[in-house]
């Protein structure tokens, strides 16, 4: 799990089965995947719960829970 604030523009690792939802449709990521955090939408409670991210190029919602700090096959940070 994430534990820095995110940001547009930031670079995240979603698992393989990490679920993202978009206007009332949900998709099952089938392999693992970077994905691109999309600009915040006006605040909300949610805010804490769900990423904006960009998915072939549509903005959905991610858990925050799900995502995590993308890392090099020798365990050093991406970027």
């Amino acid at each position: 799990m994430i534990k820095k604030r995110l940001k547009a523009g930031d670079l995240v690792y979603a698992p393989q089965c990490s679920l993202l939802h978009r206007e009332g449709v949900t998709t099952q990521l089938g392999e693992p995947t970077l994905l691109l955090v999309a600009r915040q939408p006006v605040l909300r409670e949610a805010d804490d719960i769900w990423c904006p991210v960009v998915y072939e190029g549509k903005r959905w919602l991610a858990l925050k829970k799900d995502l995590y700090e993308p890392r090099r096959k020798d365990g050093d940070k991406v970027c």
